[in-house]
């Protein structure tokens, strides 16, 4: 009895053991199935079923990985794969999709580790590496300096499913949203295996007072299968929307998200195409609901359209063949019969090996989309370009905080790079995907830089630098000065306030003051005014020339145009208060020696008591009318000259004679 039960133990185990085989292989078949069929969603509670039972192979482990890809929850795909990681199983193709995966959680340091070991593990794709280490370092420079965008959750359009697509409708907007419907009284046949949540489907969002008064599914446009995004041509009241038909075919790669692990499964199975429809609005409803002339849903998919801002230019996503990468953006133009014509490729500068969606035009023919073959912090990436049909500018990466690690796309610009809205998957939202705004807001300048150069003019005209020169600078009106510290020989740099206006003043013994008035304009964080101060050497009975003064025939009043540049001496004695000067006034050879003389020491005279009426006490300035026995040219008695050579000679002057003996300084004296 003994044997025979010992037999009976043997045989009852093996048939328990046959019998959890068959079930783990029926299940694994049942999800692989699921799989096959885009039910991921599906697949993965098949999978977790299955390995309640026995853990999971590290087939099965890549399998659920790419399920919760495909749904777009990288966070439990990341660690999935860390479980494979940490056997000795993971290929070089595991290790870029787990670095690919950390970096769309913003994990950059783990992500780098990961794309080094590739590195080592696959040297032929090194330059591959090398390029997402790049992005990884643009990502983290973008993140450590954002640029000046207040990104706001617009909680008001969202819900706990996926919410993206807003465009404007009249007062109102649109939205694509694969919620529950309220309007709708069964949701039974409305589930989508892919995501387990209903199809998607377009959503008017009525408002009042800049609030939600209530959101509407859209019966005309919606119907059983995948709805939206669109676009409004406002000139013709179209709208141009995507529509998802399932189409019988043998599968061809899928291409939602940025791996490929699996080999193509044969047979006949529904696979989802796109496709463009158009309607127009005609007493308060949609109607003439048709076709886009180019669908052709057999062969691949055409959806996300756009139009330029005089709706003749529509833009959309497809995966035709003979694109460049896995999804291009594309461009039809409109005839004169009103159709479109033939779709042509935008590009490569535009269209990449990844993925190009999600295409808008703004107002100001500026075109935005989003990427994942462009350099980006993470998934799907958004960028701008300037251009039309396929000759553009190089995209401009919209950068952090627009940018994330998770996906971000579906943009509508308000105002051109400072106003609008976009959707992302980012963490911290309501939903799977979820609109957000935002609006452009620097920082407001409260100072700005003020950089001053010093330097000395030579004879010949040339500026050299100056060093050791005493500047400062005060507020325009205000008695208190604050100096500047040199920097380095003849650069003094300090710090403003904006919206003021300032005086800035050099000073050095043994040259003439010079000042610098300005008012300081903020505009950006880095704004700067430059300065420059170019001292003149003070030497002892050198004449210089006071430019443009001019009197009447016969005459020695101070005309209005004379008195501007005796202000400049003015200005000279005040800046300067221990010089005391000489004003000499000089004729040409013309008319007598002594009318001459007379005339230019009445002039010199009118000219000293302008100076002195204006505060200079009389003490630093004399007057003195030199006629014409100091000619600056041949021009003399009875030569024969031009007028411009006479011009020359009927001039004024003013040289320093001498300093007050309370305020001595260094200086040169000319013989």
């Amino acid at each position: 009895m003994k044997t025979k039960y010992t037999i009976f133990r043997i045989l009852l185990s093996l048939l328990f053991i046959l019998t959890v085989n068959g079930v783990k292989a029926q299940s694994n078949a049942k999800a692989e199935e699921q799989m096959q069929k885009y039910e991921y969603f599906e697949a993965i509670e098949t999978y977790h079923q299955l390995f309640k039972k026995q853990p999971a192979t590290s087939k099965e482990i890549r399998n659920i990985t790419y399920c919760y890809m495909q749904i777009n929850d990288t966070k439990s795909a990341v660690e999935w794969l860390e479980k494979l990681l940490s056997t000795n199983e993971a290929t070089g193709e595991d290790i870029m999709i787990y670095a690919d995966l950390l970096k769309s959680e913003g994990r950059y340091s783990e992500a780098n580790v990961q794309y080094e070991n590739y590195k080592t593990l696959v040297p032929a794709e090194t330059e591959i590496a090398e390029k997402k280490i790049q992005a990884l370092e643009k990502a983290i420079s973008w993140t450590n300096e954002p640029e000046f965008f207040v990104i706001k959750n617009e909680e008001k359009f969202n819900s706990e499913k996926s919410d993206f697509g807003l465009i404007p409708f009249g007062e109102n907007f649109y939205i694509t949203s694969d919620r529950i419907p309220k309007n709708k009284s069964s949701i039974k046949n409305n589930m989508y295996g892919w995501t387990g949540n209903p199809y998607l489907n377009l959503y008017e969002i009525k408002m009042k007072n800049s609030n939600v008064e209530e959101i509407n599914y859209i019966t005309d446009i919606n119907d059983s299968f995948h709805n939206g995004p669109g676009v409004l041509d406002e000139n013709n009241n179209i709208i141009y929307f995507t529509k998802t038909k399932a189409v019988k075919q043998n599968q061809k790669t899928s291409n939602p998200d940025p791996t490929s692990w699996f080999k193509d499964y044969d047979g006949d199975i529904y696979t989802n195409r796109l496709e463009i429809y158009s309607a127009k609005y005609i007493d308060g409803k949609w109607d003439e609901i048709n076709p886009f002339e180019h669908n052709n849903s057999n062969l691949y998919s055409t959806g996300h359209p756009a139009l330029s801002p005089d709706g003749n230019i529509l833009y959309f996503v497809s995966d035709m063949p003979g694109g460049i990468g896995s999804t291009d953006i594309y461009y039809c133009e409109k005839q004169n019969d009103g159709t479109w014509g033939a779709p042509q490729n935008a590009g490569n500068i535009i269209n990449t090996k990844g993925k190009e969606v999600f295409p808008f035009v703004d107002k100001n023919a500026v075109l935005y989309f989003s990427s994942d073959g462009h350099l980006g912090m993470g998934g799907l990436d958004l960028f701008k370009s300037k251009g039309s049909k396929s000759s553009w500018s190089k995209p401009e990466n919209l950068k952090y905080p627009i940018n994330s690690p998770k996906d971000d796309f579906s943009i509508y610009v308000v105002e051109t790079d400072s106003i609008g809205y976009f959707s992302s998957n980012r963490y911290g939202g309501l939903g799977s995907d979820d609109i957000y705004s935002f609006v452009y807001t620097p920082p407001v300048p409260t100072h700005l830089t003020l950089v001053v150069n010093t330097y000395e003019r030579m004879d010949d005209g040339t500026i050299v630098a100056l060093a050791d020169v005493d500047v400062h600078y005060h507020i325009n009106g205000e008695s208190n000065t604050t100096s500047i510290e040199e920097s380095s020989p003849g650069i003094y740099i300090t710090t403003l306030d904006c919206n003021a206006n300032y005086l800035v003043n050099g000073t050095k013994e043994g040259y003439f003051t010079q000042a610098y008035s300005f008012e300081t304009v903020c505009e950006t964080m880095n704004d700067t005014v430059y300065a420059q101060l170019i001292l003149d050497k003070i030497v002892i009975n050198k004449p210089i020339v006071i430019e443009n003064i001019y009197y009447d025939f016969d005459k020695w009043d101070i005309r209005p145009d004379a008195a501007i540049e005796l202000d400049k001496i003015v200005d000279i004695l005040v800046e300067n208060p221990s010089i005391i000067i000489e004003l000499g006034s000089h004729t040409d050879s013309r008319g007598s020696d002594k009318y001459n003389q007379t005339l230019s020491q009445k002039r010199a005279e009118s000219a000293v008591q302008y100076i002195i009426d204006n505060g200079i006490v009389k003490a630093r300035i004399t007057a003195k009318g030199y006629g014409e026995t100091v000619l600056v040219n041949k021009c003399s008695n009875g030569v024969e000259c031009t007028d411009e050579e006479h011009q020359l000679n009927r001039r004024t002057e003013f040289k320093v004679t001498g300093f007050s003996k309370e305020q001595p300084v260094i200086y040169s004296v000319q013989d």
